[in-house]
């Protein structure tokens, strides 16, 4: 839908705290990198308050050139950069339009996601993210003392990523968790995956929706 059409909301008003958090976050940009015509996290990602699922375009995207109200744009959208903006060793190859996901970390770097394009759902498993993916899940689930989270989402369906397998959690409400418990068998350790509700208490590490 054309934003034009829609009212244009104003622009956030801003603590001191978030503007010196939106300067922190703008100096962590790799020299040389810019969203250009990217705009595939408008499209993979909701914003809080803009009414768009996760896999629909937001009602303010302009796709292939920019966002519609780029100077009003909410805050939520200001803090936002890809791994591929401020992650140097990550080739061309990783930004989204290219790659048709989107990397975003959080949970304080507890957690790592490929918000990917419903339009390519298999663009994760093409080489060279596939392995890299669970190259990064190794790795992940030796963090002590919680294991850290690579997962998969497509519009709002979860895929657990690990080193010897991956999951299919499904949904994961906003009332529920993803826990990553370590078990010992006669093989060695084994990963478990499990969806618990919030407040739940966990055995191991626990990771936000």
């Amino acid at each position: 839908m054309n934003p034009r059409m829609q009212p244009v909301p104003e622009a956030p008003e801003m603590t001191a705290a978030q503007e010196a958090e939106l300067a922190r976050i703008r100096g962590m940009i790799v020299p040389g990198r810019a969203c250009g015509t990217c705009t595939l996290c408008c499209k993979v990602l909701s914003v809080p308050g803009y009414e768009h699922p996760p896999g629909e375009w937001c009602r303010f995207c302009l796709p292939g050139k920019g966002c519609g109200i780029y100077q009003t744009r909410p805050y939520t959208c200001r803090g936002h950069y890809c791994e591929w903006m401020i992650s140097k060793g990550l080739g061309p190859e990783w930004k989204p339009d290219k790659a048709k996901f989107v990397l975003f970390g959080s949970n304080a770097g507890r957690r790592l996601t490929a918000h990917v394009d419903p339009g390519y759902p298999s663009a994760w498993r093409r080489s060279p993210y596939y392995e890299n993916l669970k190259a990064w899940a190794a790795q992940a689930v030796q963090k002590t003392p919680e294991m850290h989270l690579i997962d998969v989402m497509i519009r709002d369906y979860t895929i657990i990523i690990l080193p010897d397998r991956d999951v299919e959690v499904g949904v994961v409400a906003a009332d529920e968790l993803v826990t990553l418990d370590k078990r010992m068998t006669a093989a060695g350790n084994v990963v478990e995956v499990r969806k618990i509700k919030a407040g739940t208490q966990p055995h191991s590490g626990a990771v936000d929706k």
